[in-house]
């Protein structure tokens, strides 16, 4: 131990002694020599400073003290830099000596050349995150000062990878330290900051600046250096993205507009979604929480507004930031209620508040929701001072929007209080227009919240919602009716009331959400089995709540004389539902056998429909109310004719009506109410009905009509009377007054010149002239009330004529004409599945009204034949009636040569495969029947193509198991193309072979569609040989028209047939991918209806059977036609996009065959350059 001190005494004394030779030399040195001895003294002096002997430590001091003074103000003398790092990098270096090496670095930095440091500054951030914190600060503010004086325009590459920043550590530091150099701004001390940037803490202030602030062009070009080299690392865009961020809302232009550049570039590259970025964002924007333990010194200022609106905008597009408990509350509340907060951050805090309101998770959710809808609320209740900008009534938008989104996330928080409710209902009628849209939105969100309700909330937002519902604003009327239809079920009597005095409103929406809300609108009417499934409310309660809300309904109408108790579209509305509520009761009570409350129920019945007959009504209400009579009188005639036995002349007055529907129930009626008279009122009514149509005065032409419909409906009553009338329409009502007379019995013969004759023997001439007329509606109704006439008609005669004036109609073009004439073979046919009960005391109209050829699946009338009803001596009359029925559809029409032939076959063979499907005769003939529609698929009409299809789907609905299979083998063998025609068309010379516009003009410019057009066309070419090409074009386009029929047909039995087709998938996958991209617009359709019903997922099946696909698309790729060489082209690169070589290279399994598939495709573009 004695030797060690004396050998460190020595050492000590050996030092002391260079220390001080060092300093004589020190002082004899010139100034100009001074720079060459420092690099050997000063390194060595500072790691003396080690030794714990006092004499040497003060004999370093005397060297350093003489060498501050010489070089203090001489900047042109220059320190050793790396000897001094050296040292300072040294391991195991003592604390103050690294402490004395960071003063003469940082003082040797300001004498070197920007080359040497722009060379060295790289070097001292190196492994930084090692270092003491006082002298990271040192070396970050150093390396600061370099990059704003070497690299304020650009970077040089060689620099920039110089910047090796190896760990986590190391980059975070260092971008930590730009972010906050970028995010200083220079205060003074009138602003009150105390010296702090926003964004900053006073200790970070102290960090960036050191112990000068930082001012104008220095400051400038440190954050301009600091974004050119950051961008030259290339670091992780989420450690960089706040710090661009920044640089956007920077006080300089030109930092902004850098920024910004640096910005786009990094924006595809961020994850918003990084907990640890929004995390780190919003301490930007909130700060320190305030009442923390944070020291005063260490507490983060907010960043100023401009950064603050920018960093709101970043968080609507994060889900994380609306998920970032309690950060996301403290920056609603500092943005909209702060006190340094200005118009557009409560703007852009508002719009946060929607965000979060909408992704927020349900946990997070509820203990920020109450909190925040407390503040909301007030910005929904104030009003805009005088001159207040637009940037209050955004705001107030968002508060709207926020309501709407937590009372859609939240019910709870508003189903115990309807005070929202109530809030939202009178902003809607105060606000400014451009608010009212989005309070409607809230509105409609906040009505779901309340379904649950307690009875008593219920019960006051009942009157809250009538009460605007008869606002002068029509947003409040329509929000009300919203909520009618939406918070109550339709049993709620109330709800449904409000919807009633909707239906008359003046703006369209709130009328069709009202008659939406009583199921009256087109889509319910059409939609029958939906409507087995409501359930409304009882008529009595309905009835009793109308006339709690107006009780003059119940007073009696003595006169027609009075004003209407609603207005005309409420009034028509409100019967159309009490209707729909009666035959809900009615039916309800055949079930039940209770009928006292639903009976109870028909005098107030009466009386609304009688108040809405007055005269100021309208002629739409006048018809709906007397059909409301009829529908009763359908259902319970002799209440009907107990109630108006009484009134006919008040019944008389609606005979004269502008409305032919008012006049037909009104003649109804009186022949429901004549079942109730003696025979002598009778006889009286029917002499003075006659006695009006044989008046010679001049009356008018309703009154006629009216008369000659009533004196049908008696007669029908009571069997007898005659018709006399001139007009066409006047002749046809007189028919339809026959017609129903004939639904009771054969009608009798008439004498004339001492001869009897059968009607139809008496009016054959004049019908025959009347069915040429064009007014449809007329002959319509002449031609069904042929069929009602030959219901119950035994004379095989009479039959023949009915039969002869029906099949003269077989080249109308007119639909409604040959749909009335099929309705009409099928009540001569026999076995139809109506009535004449129902006919005449309900408000039937006809079969054919009733089904929906075209836009929907035709309904089958399941019918229970009553072989009964007729008489046995008729039945051998009917059946040479059917068959002569089927000898004009099978041997003349179905296979004519003309097309509207084949299309009126077409219906009437239809129409009596649906009405009388389920007669044995038809049973019979189902064969028959499946050929002919099979074979009138591929005709050229697409209505008759359409009502084949429907054919097939009925004939497989009536058929038996083995009539299903040959009928799917069919349809299958059609879209296969595999199925021939088994009889042939004779073609005539006006037969048409091409439609109309698919062929092209004969040299002389004429047309190319008949067979003798295209005869004449290939011998004036002088060659007879072209007419089989023509051919063979046509026979092309009937098989594609078949396929299209087939396809409707095939569609609809899927429907039906269930797995029976599952075996037929395989073969017609190809197929149908491929018909789906024809260039018939038709074809695609059809083949997407099929496609639609067999395939369930298109993708699976796409994919299961890609092999079989591909297989066949190259096929056709060379078929001889070019729709299946253009289908197949498309199909094909359609099919493979998005698919892996692998799946694609089964296809096409070796490189000669991809040449030869590529060539094959040239060729076709070639051939064919517009395709």
């Amino acid at each position: 131990m004695e030797e060690s001190a004396n050998s460190s005494g020595s050492s000590d004394l050996e030092k002391e002694e260079v220390l001080d030779r060092m300093l004589t030399r020190l002082a004899l040195t010139d100034d100009p020599k001074l720079e060459t001895v420092l690099p050997k003294i000063l390194p060595y002096s500072i790691s003396s400073l080690s030794s714990g002997s006092p004499a040497i430590r003060k004999k370093v001091m005397e060297i350093l003290t003489h060498l501050n003074k010489r070089v203090k103000h001489q900047k042109s003398i220059r320190l050793p830099v790396m000897e001094l790092w050296k040292e300072y990098v040294e391991v195991g270096a003592a604390l103050i000596v690294r402490n004395f090496c960071m003063i003469y670095i940082e003082m040797a930095f300001d004498r070197l050349t920007a080359e040497e440091k722009a060379d060295m500054a790289p070097m001292l951030i190196a492994n930084i995150s090692k270092f003491p914190s006082q002298h990271q600060d040192i070396l970050l503010r150093i390396v600061m000062k370099v990059i704003g004086e070497c690299h304020k325009c650009q970077i040089d590459e060689s620099i920039a990878s110089k910047y090796k920043l190896g760990s986590d550590d190391d980059r975070g530091l260092f971008v930590e330290f730009c972010l906050l150099t970028v995010l200083y701004q220079p205060t003074s001390p009138s602003s009150g900051g105390e010296g702090t940037s926003p964004g900053l803490s006073v200790a970070q202030t102290n960090q960036v600046t050191g112990k000068l602030p930082l001012k104008g062009d220095e400051l400038l070009s440190r954050k301009l250096g600091i974004l050119n080299v950051i961008e030259a690392l290339n670091l992780d865009p989420q450690l960089i993205y706040p710090l661009y961020l920044a640089a956007t809302a920077d006080s300089q232009e030109l930092v902004i507009k850098r920024g910004e550049e640096l910005l786009k570039k990094l924006a595809s590259r961020v994850n918003l979604e990084d907990p640890k970025l929004i995390n780190k964002l919003f301490l930007l924007l909130t700060g320190t929480v305030a009442g923390g333990s944070t020291p005063p010194e260490s507490r983060i200022n907010p960043v100023n507004p401009t950064f603050r609106l920018r960093l709101l905008s970043i968080f609507c597009r994060s889900i994380t930031a609306a998920n970032t408990f309690p950060l996301t509350l403290q920056c609603i509340f500092n943005c909209i209620f702060g006190s340094d907060s200005t118009s557009k951050l409560k703007q852009s805090g508002m719009e946060f508040t929607v965000w979060v309101f909408k992704h927020a998770v349900f946990d997070q959710l509820k203990l920020m929701g109450p909190v925040i809808l407390s503040g909301i609320t007030k910005f929904v209740d104030a009003h805009a001072a005088s001159g207040s900008e637009t940037s209050f009534w955004e705001m107030k938008s968002f508060a709207f929007q926020a309501v709407g989104l937590l009372a859609h996330r939240m019910p709870e928080l508003f189903r115990e209080k309807g005070e929202m409710a109530v809030r939202l209902f009178d902003a809607l009628k105060a606000e400014d227009q451009s608010l009212r849209l989005t309070i409607q939105d809230a509105l409609n969100a906040l009505s779901l919240a309340y379904k649950g309700a307690p009875a008593s909330i219920l019960k006051d937002l009942e009157m809250l919602i009538l009460q605007n519902s008869q606002a002068v604003q029509s947003e409040a009327r329509f929000c009300a009716m919203r909520w009618a239809t939406s918070l109550f079920d339709l049993q709620h009597c109330p709800s449904r009331f409000i919807c009633m005095l909707g239906a008359s409103d003046e703006k369209l929406d709130v009328r069709e959400l009202a008659l939406e809300g009583l199921h009256l609108t087109k889509d319910y009417d059409q939609d029958s089995n939906s409507e087995s499934d409501l359930k409304y409310p009882k008529l009595n309660d309905m009835l009793n709540y109308t006339c709690s809300q107006h009780p003059k309904v119940l007073g009696s109408p003595d006169t027609r004389e009075g004003s209407l108790l609603f207005p005309a579209k409420t009034y028509v509305a409100m019967i159309r539902f009490l209707l729909k509520l009666f035959n809900a009761d009615y039916h309800r009570t055949l079930l039940t056998g209770d009928t006292s409350e639903f009976c109870s129920s028909f005098n107030t019945m009466f009386l609304l429909l009688e108040h809405a007959l007055v005269y100021e009504g309208s002629v739409e209400l006048h018809a709906i109310a007397t059909k409301g009579l009829v529908t009763i009188g359908s259902r319970f005639p002799q209440i009907i004719a107990s109630r108006y036995a009484g009134r006919m002349t008040w019944l008389r007055q609606f005979l004269g009506h502008i409305s032919a529907e008012t006049r037909e129930c009104a003649s109804r009626l009186m022949g429901i109410a004549c079942s109730e008279l003696s025979s002598s009122e009778t006889s009286a009514l029917i002499s003075d009905l006659c006695s009006h149509l044989k008046g010679t005065e001049l009356r008018r032409f309703e009154s006629f009509h009216g008369e000659i419909c009533a004196l049908g409906y008696v007669v029908a009553q009571c069997r007898t009377g005659r018709p006399d009338s001139e007009s066409l329409t006047l002749a046809a009502v007189a028919m339809e007054a026959l017609g129903h007379i004939g639904l009771r019995g054969p009608l009798p013969l008439l004498f004339c010149d001492s001869n009897t004759a059968g009607v139809l023997t008496t009016l054959n001439e004049r019908l025959s002239k009347l069915l040429c007329r064009d007014e449809v509606k007329a002959v319509q109704k002449i031609v069904i009330s042929l069929g009602h006439v030959s219901y119950k008609e035994t004379s095989l005669s009479l039959l023949n004529l009915a039969l002869d004036l029906i099949f003269v109609l077989c080249r109308s073009k007119v639909e409604d004409v040959l749909f009335a004439a099929g309705e009409a073979l099928s009540f001569i046919w026999g076995g139809v599945p109506i009535t004449a009960d129902k006919i005449l005391k309900s408000d039937y109209i006809s079969l054919s009204s009733s089904s929906n050829y075209l836009t929907g699946d035709v309904p089958l009338f399941s019918s229970t034949i009553d072989m009964n009803s007729m008489d046995i001596d008729d039945e051998d009359t009917r059946i040479l009636v059917r068959d002569n029925i089927c000898k004009k559809l099978f041997d003349g029409l179905l296979y004519s040569s003309r097309k509207e032939e084949r299309c009126a076959g077409t219906i009437w063979l239809l129409s009596l495969t649906m009405y009388c499907g389920h007669h044995p005769k038809i049973q019979e003939l189902l064969p028959e029947i499946q050929e002919a529609f099979s074979y009138l698929l591929g005709d050229t009409n697409e209505l008759t193509q359409d009502l084949a299809s429907q054919g097939m789907s009925i004939v497989y609905e009536i058929g038996n198991s083995a009539m299903k299979r040959d009928l799917v083998n069919a349809l299958v063998g059609t879209l296969a193309g595999t199925s021939k025609r088994k009889k042939a068309i004779k073609l005539t010379e006006d037969s048409e072979v091409f439609q109309e516009g698919t062929s092209s003009q004969s040299p002389s410019g004429g047309k190319l569609s008949t067979y003798k057009e295209l005869c004449n066309m290939a011998n004036e070419m002088g060659q007879p040989d072209l007419i089989y090409k023509f051919m063979d074009l046509a026979n092309y386009q009937a098989s594609l028209n078949s396929k299209r029929g087939a396809a409707f047909g095939f569609s609809k039995i899927a429907k039906q047939a269930g797995e029976v087709l599952q075996p037929f998938v395989r073969s017609l996958v190809p197929r149908l991918v491929r018909y789906q991209y024809d260039p018939d617009k038709n074809v695609q359709d059809a083949m997407g209806h099929i496609w639609k019903f067999l395939v369930a997922d298109p993708k699976k099946a796409v994919d299961e059977h890609f092999d079989d696909i591909v297989d066949d698309l190259l096929i056709q790729s060379g078929s001889r036609l070019w729709r299946s060489r253009e289908a197949s082209c498309l199909a094909l690169a359609d099919i493979i996009q998005g698919r892996r070589f692998s799946q694609v290279n089964i296809c096409v399994p070796s490189c000669s065959d991809l040449l030869l598939h590529w060539t094959l495709c040239h060729t076709l573009f070639l051939g064919h350059p517009r395709r």
